[in-house]
Formats: structure tokens, C-alpha cells, sequence
């Protein structure tokens, strides 16, 4: 009768002890959460040098600490529609902001998982910015604070895109965010110069508080369907034993081959996909890290010719591949936090290390594949350069299979890419550049390397050009200025130039214009820092220097995108 008492007791006498943190055996950092202006990405990186941290310390307790979407204390931002939004949005629960950190009261503390769990928090779309710290030290016990800004959700969508030449059309209504839950759901219609479709999806990226993810999607379109549903359980921290995910997809649509820009064919693909794959960590030295990996893939493609079909002369042929594969995944968990590198005036967690990653399969007709292959994909990124104004890297791709029944790869394609970005972290304005090579060899019909203005080369039509071997060099002087009018929009502007070609190493023809093709142009970005912060507006303006004289003068490009 007296021990329920007892526990209940030493709780609330512990509570009380962590509610008067100013007592002769705690010590305050000068750092609070109520200090940190979230709109100011340099707030953001204040860490609490002033606290002596005993080894072995304990985590006593997190609080976290929930800001609305606007902060009505400040006059700019307290008017009847910030005050108005504020009570329509309901806030994130805080059990699903528990959920996505990887550390919990009792665990010992450790710098490294606080920075990781601010790094997940950064990734939410349902959030705007995200601290996270040790604010008081109790003798050997610790607190962590949790600072977060919920951001809107909810959005009914009306817009539009162009971009090559073509536009699309899209409407719906999305919650990333749903009641507060950190679940996503969303329903939408589209259409564009392929097809119309209606989607529905749904995705829980914490089912029941857990680390485990789910989720499905429906797509009901003009030329087919599609169908996909998941379950996994990731690495979710760098410090995660294991992993385990379950996935399949059904799709039917109707694709094109293009010649020079022109839709000459179409034909109806087909494709059930399933997979199933596990890992483990087996070592970690320094901050390095190895992990095994296994599993097993479907991959079954149909096509099938469409009535009225004449341009297509030869149709892709059916392929099948079922293998298990194994493979390994070798990384540098050093990160660095940046600002105004891809976004606009928000804090970015980059890698300052590399990742590589190889998969080695083996498809077998035993299995129910059409021939016997063997299946090798693998992808390196590294950082070259990572200081406080620069940042510098590169990565290396490579896909495809070896045909043991006719002795040749199939589907190989390889791609070198080098990205650098200068000063945009202390100045307002910076430099971006990016170089990448692609060459592919011995693609199947359903395969095709294009190049245009909706993967690259702005200044002209979408699969302008076509070969493979691809090259494409983007020059960029970006502009970030501290403007944040009504507290809502940061305003972005770029001027650029791009350069590139696809060809064919044989000779054969690649397009209307088979030389190197040139265009230079300037632009607007747009973001908000309430609403929908990871996605940004991008409207560019873009004048061809080549090509021939079916091209506009001018393209006008107007996308949504994740990057600046």
C-alpha cells in the first residue's frame, strides 16, 4: 500500500527538482531555448560552451519546448491572421518530436546523439528549424532541451510549371503534418504533357512512437496506375544496430522515345516490383563506420505496343530480374552545419566525409528471371573541401548488368559529378558550380540519355538532345539577402549559365543541333519560412545561345523544387 505512494513521491519530488533548476547543485547554461531566435540561422548554431559536463553524466530529462508558427510577443508578427493561424494549426505532439530523437532520459549523455537528433528534426517537413541542448547540469545528471517551430501544414494546392517548353498543372490537398501526429497524408490531380493522374498517399514516419516507417500510395492515371506500399525499419541513427524493409510497387504507364525533342513513339510499360533487405553495423572505428548488407528483388518490365503506333520500329523486350544480393555500406559520420548553401537563410547538415555503398546480385532463371545475370550497382560521395565559406564534393555512380547468355553489360550507366559552393555561409552572396559526366553503354529501348531544359540546360525544350555520353557544366552567382518581408518569404536571386551535350559515341545523329549547346540566364527564388519551408519557387529566365530555329529566344521556367 505504501510502496505506490513512495514512487509516486520520489517522482514528484524529482519534477519539483528539475522545475527549480537554480539550485546550489545545478548550473544554468547561458544558452536557453527562450535566447535562440529561430529566424536567424547564426541563433541557431549557439552551443553551450560554459557548462561542465561530468563523464558519464546521465540524461535526467528533455524538455521540449513547442513555438507556434508565428510569434505574436513580436509587433511585426501580431495581427489578427498570424494570431488566426496560429489557432487553427494544432501543434506537433510532443510524443512525436519524442519519437524522432535517438536518445531518451536515462541514457548516458552524449554530444554526438544530440547533434544526430537535431539533424532528423532539420529533415521534417513539418517543421521550420529545430535546436537541440543541454541546458542544465544537475551533479551528475543532465538536462536536454528540445526547441522546435511548427510550420503550416495543411495546404490546398493550385499551381502550375514549365519547364523545357512543356507545362504542368497540378491541384490537391496535403498535410505533412496531420492533426499534430508527424503522419503525412495527401490527395491530388495533375496533368502534364504525358498523362492526368489522381493520387492518394499516406505515410507514417514513427508508427506507434516507434522507429519503424510505413506507407502507401495510389495513382489512378489516364494511361495506367500505380500502387506502392512500404514498411522498414532503418538505420535511423548513425548509432542503429540494424535495419529491415519490406517494399513493393505496381505500375502501368504509358512511355515515349524521343528524337530531338519530338515524341516519335509510345508504348505501354509494365512493372511489379517487390524487395526485402536487411543490415547490420558490424564495426566502427574513429567516426567511421561498415555495414553488411543483404536482400532480395523483383523486377519484372512488359511492353506492349499501342494501336496507331507507326514511329515505333523496335519494342522494348520483356525482362525479368530476381536475385538476392549482398553488399556493404562504409561511411564518415562527420557533419558540418552551413547556411545558404541549397536553401534559403535555414541551417544545412552536410557530410564531411564519405559514403560508399555496393550492391552485388545474382539473377537466376531458377529464380523466374528471363536470363542469368549478374547485378552491380554502386554509388561513393565524398567531401573535398568543407570550411566555414566553402564546400567542395564529388560522387561516382554506377548501374547495370552482365549478360552471361550473350557475354555483354547491359543498362551500364556511370556518372562523375563535382559540385562547389563558395561564401554563402558569412556573405550574402556566393558561388555555385557543378561539372558531371555521364556515359551509358549498351542501353535497352525503354532507356534513352537525354538533355534539355527540364534536366539541365535550361535554355531549351525538354529531350532536346539525346546520346550516351552526357556533359553538363552549370555556372551560378547566387544571392541571399536578410530580407524577410512580414516575417513570412526570404527572397532568393541567381544569374547563370549553362553548358552542355549529349551524343553518341558512334556518330550517330543526337538532335537538331548536334554541337555544344550554351545558354545564360537569371532567376528568383522564392521560400517561405512559415509555410511549406522545404520546398521553394524557382522562376528562371533563360535565352538560348545555340540550337536551331525552332527554339523560343526565350524559355521561361517556373518549378518548385527542393534546392535552390
Amino acid at each position: 500500500m505504501y510502496r505506490p505512494l513512495l514512487v509516486v513521491g520520489i517522482s514528484l519530488s524529482s519534477l519539483c527538482a528539475w522545475a527549480q533548476p537554480h539550485t546550489e547543485d545545478c548550473v544554468a547554461s547561458e544558452v536557453q531555448p527562450e535566447s535562440i531566435d529561430l529566424d536567424q540561422p547564426r541563433d541557431q548554431l549557439a552551443r553551450q560552451s560554459d557548462l561542465v559536463i561530468p563523464e558519464g553524466a546521465l540524461i535526467g530529462r528533455i524538455r521540449v519546448v513547442r513555438r507556434p508558427i508565428f510569434d505574436v510577443s513580436d509587433p511585426e508578427q501580431d495581427n489578427f491572421l498570424y494570431r488566426t493561424l496560429n489557432t487553427l494549426n494544432v501543434p506537433t505532439w510532443e510524443s512525436a518530436l519524442r519519437a524522432q530523437l535517438v536518445f531518451d532520459e536515462g541514457d548516458v549523455y552524449q554530444p554526438d546523439l544530440l547533434a544526430e537528433s537535431e539533424r532528423t528534426l532539420r529533415q521534417r517537413e513539418y517543421l521550420t528549424a529545430a535546436w537541440v541542448g543541454a541546458t542544465h547540469v544537475c551533479g551528475s545528471e543532465v538536462e536536454v532541451s528540445v526547441l522546435v517551430r511548427d510550420t503550416w501544414t495543411l495546404l490546398p494546392s493550385v499551381g502550375a510549371s514549365r519547364a523545357g517548353g512543356e507545362n504542368t498543372t497540378n491541384t490537391g490537398l496535403s498535410d505533412p503534418n496531420f492533426l499534430g501526429s508527424g503522419k503525412s497524408v495527401g490527395v491530388s490531380y495533375s496533368r502534364d504533357p504525358d498523362r492526368t493522374e489522381t493520387s492518394v498517399y499516406f505515410d507514417d514516419p514513427n508508427v506507434l512512437g516507434s522507429h519503424w516507417q510505413s506507407g502507401f500510395s495510389y495513382d489512378r492515371r489516364s494511361d495506367g496506375r500505380g500502387r506502392g506500399v512500404y514498411l522498414e525499419r532503418p538505420f535511423y541513427s548513425e548509432q542503429a544496430d540494424w535495419r529491415f524493409g519490406l517494399s513493393g510497387v505496381d505500375d502501368i504507364r504509358e512511355e515515349s522515345r524521343f528524337v530531338g525533342a519530338v515524341d516519335i513513339a509510345e508504348y505501354r510499360r509494365s512493372r511489379e516490383f517487390a524487395s526485402v533487405d536487411v543490415g547490420w553495423r558490424l564495426a566502427e572505428r574513429s567516426d567511421r563506420q561498415l555495414r553488411l548488407l543483404a536482400g532480395y528483388r523483383y523486377d519484372a518490365l512488359e511492353f506492349e505496343r499501342l494501336p496507331d503506333e507507326p514511329g515505333l520500329d523496335v519494342l522494348p523486350t520483356d525482362r525479368t530480374l530476381s536475385y538476392p544480393w549482398i553488399g556493404f555500406d562504409y561511411r564518415e559520420n562527420r557533419f558540418r552545419e552551413m547556411t545558404n548553401l541549397t536553401q534559403l537563410q535555414r541551417v544545412e547538415d552536410v557530410r564531411d566525409g564519405f559514403v560508399w555503398r555496393t550492391e552485388l546480385g545474382y539473377s537466376s532463371t531458377g529464380l523466374g528471371a528471363t536470363e542469368d545475370r549478374a547485378v552491380l550497382n554502386m554509388d561513393f560521395q565524398d567531401a573535398l573541401l568543407a570550411t566555414e565559406t566553402n564546400f567542395a564534393r564529388y560522387g561516382i555512380s554506377q548501374s547495370g548488368t552482365w549478360r552471361f547468355d550473350e557475354n555483354r553489360v547491359e543498362n551500364l550507366l556511370g556518372t562523375l559529378s563535382v559540385e562547389y559552393f563558395h561564401g554563402g555561409s558569412v556573405r550574402w552572396n556566393s558561388w555555385y558550380s557543378n561539372l558531371s559526366f555521364t556515359a551509358a553503354h549498351n542501353l535497352t529501348v525503354d532507356q534513352q540519355l537525354l538533355i534539355g531544359g527540364d534536366n539541365g540546360l535550361r535554355g531549351y525544350p525538354s529531350e532536346y538532345q539525346q546520346g550516351n555520353r552526357r556533359a553538363l557544366w552549370t555556372l551560378e552567382r547566387r544571392y541571399f539577402p536578410d530580407w524577410h518581408p512580414f516575417k513570412l518569404f526570404r527572397l532568393g536571386g541567381v544569374l547563370f549559365t549553362d553548358v552542355g551535350r549529349a551524343w553518341f559515341s558512334d556518330g550517330r545523329n543526337n538532335g537538331p543541333d548536334e554541337g555544344v549547346l550554351k545558354d545564360v540566364g537569371f532567376g528568383l527564388r522564392l521560400a517561405s519560412s512559415r509555410i511549406e519551408v522545404q520546398r521553394m519557387l524557382h522562376l528562371d529566365f533563360a535565352f538560348p545561345l545555340d540550337g536551331d530555329d525552332s527554339i523560343d529566344d526565350m524559355q521561361v521556367l517556373l518549378r518548385g523544387r527542393t534546392r535552390f
